[in-house]
């Protein structure tokens, strides 16, 4: 077994209790150990193999952003690298840093609703389903529900520029984000004026979507949010083949009837969906959720259903939809591969332009299939401009061993991501880079592209102490 030793001594510890209590600071190694790692295949594979070389040196819980300003200073005196934590859902491997101080906002669960403004503001370690219970008992909805929902935490979805399966209806975290809290690495507080749009420069809160923890603490978000919606409805169609059913989803987007929700599986994934409702075998299955007044969504499902029939789409009823529904946060066949010594499972989700999605799609399945046992693929968000590939992939490495896993599941990414790339595609839509994927940024940005952004990460963070390394940043 490999195990760091802590690198921080007892009067950081002392330090730290100062500030937050001796009771939400800990260098036990039960500790160290639960926050050695998020849900990257990687970490868990190290665990595995008894490879503990990554654990942090301690773990703190601020109750408040005056704490975490406090823990920064500690910090920054002891030159010791933190890393932002929320609900640990992450799988990029953003979180997992060795020798750090992992600073968990959780206690940061403040929650302040202006329906005024329709608007709320949450301190960073509010859960995402927590969030969404407490607005339902209000009347209201964030519109925002990951698959990550039961665990993911506000600040780590601003982080990570995450994304909801309603994204059609409600957009994107930063078209909820309308402004924040943070710590800079210099110990200062940064509020952004709760506007979402004004010219006055670039918009600093946008700055810390997606930025990972590299350039400060988000300590409290003020979202959007919108009042329940009077109805939900669900639409199943299948078509002869994936192409046709991206035709008219691109249709569907020229039009002003965007769903709440898309889903559309290719032939490969739909295939057990299609067997098990009993669907015409060899189609692609596209299942959409609709999301407003009953006038509203009644309108929309004329224009889709009409735009479907025109690309030789069916209407299958709602039964898949529902039955995805009641089941869309079982990842429990993941999780079976992933606890095989030498299998693992994983998704990546890209982004292409409507011109370069179908050719992104076919090329990512492609350099995958020889390496892995199963691949799963389907386009989960769309755009006038654009839309999303998920891909999720099953593979089991010669030996079975964990060491052998890692060295086999980095072969699958480097493969999936360099085929991604040369159709011009984007790397990530909304899991982030992490550690996971930095070896392909400057593919993502080229090098300009990647210079400004390690100058940014310099001037806001010249001693490189917050969560260093992460998306391959300094």
């Amino acid at each position: 077994m490999v195990i760091n030793p802590p690198q921080a001594g007892t009067d950081i510890l002392e330090d730290l209790a100062r500030v937050v209590g001796p009771d939400y600071v800990s260098g036990h190694m039960a500790s160290r150990m639960a926050y050695t790692r998020g849900v990257w295949p990687v970490e868990l594979k190290r665990a595995q193999a008894g490879d503990w070389s990554y654990l942090p040196s301690l773990v703190v819980w601020p109750g408040n952003t005056s704490e975490v300003t406090q823990v920064v200073q500690v910090a920054r005196e002891r030159r010791l690298p933190l890393v932002p934590y929320g609900g640990g859902s992450g799988i990029v491997g953003g979180t997992c840093l060795a020798n750090s101080l992992v600073v968990d906002l959780k206690r940061l669960d403040s929650l302040d609703l202006n329906e005024t403004n329709q608007t709320v503001s949450a301190g960073s370690g509010v859960n995402g389903w927590h969030l969404e219970e407490w607005l339902n008992e209000r009347g209201y909805t964030s519109g925002h529900f990951p698959q990550s929902m039961n665990s993911a935490c506000v600040g780590g979805l601003v982080a990570t520029a995450s994304i909801g399966t309603f994204s059609g209806r409600y957009g994107k975290m930063d078209d909820l984000l309308v402004g924040l809290e943070a710590v800079l690495p210099n110990g200062k507080i940064l509020r952004t004026k709760p506007i979402p749009r004004r010219s006055s420069g670039p918009n600093l809160a946008q700055l810390f979507v997606g930025s990972e923890g590299a350039f400060g603490i988000i300590t409290e978000a003020t979202l959007r949010v919108w009042p329940k919606p009077e109805t939900r409805q669900w639409a199943v169609y299948t078509f002869p083949g994936t192409p046709a059913g991206l035709e008219a989803l691109r249709t569907c987007m020229r039009s002003e009837a965007q769903p709440a929700l898309v889903r559309l599986y290719d032939e490969a994934e739909s295939a057990a969906r299609i067997r098990h409702f009993g669907y015409p075998t060899g189609q692609a299955l596209l299942i959409l959720g609709f999301e407003g007044s009953a006038g509203f969504v009644a309108w929309q499902r004329q224009v889709v259903d009409q735009v479907c029939a025109d690309h030789q789409g069916i209407f299958r009823g709602d039964e898949a939809a529902l039955h995805w529904y009641r089941y869309r946060f079982d990842t429990s066949a993941m999780l079976r591969y992933n606890q095989k010594p030498g299998g693992f499972a994983d998704s990546l989700e890209v982004a292409a332009p409507w011109d370069r999605l179908e050719a992104v799609w076919r090329a990512m399945r492609g350099a995958l299939e020889p390496l892995c046992e199963q691949v799963h693929c389907h386009f989960s968000h769309v755009y006038p401009t654009e839309g999303s590939s998920y891909v999720i992939f099953y593979a089991q490495a010669e030996e079975n061993t964990p060491q052998a896993a890692i060295q086999h599941y980095l072969r699958c990414v480097e493969a999936a991501m360099q085929a991604c790339l040369a159709e011009g595609g984007s790397i990530s839509h909304h899991h982030g880079i992490g550690r996971g994927k930095q070896l392909w940024m400057e593919g993502e940005h080229g090098q300009p592209g990647l210079d400004l952004l390690n100058s940014l990460k310099q001037a806001i963070d010249p001693e490189n102490l917050f969560n260093p390394g992460v998306m391959g940043l300094a």
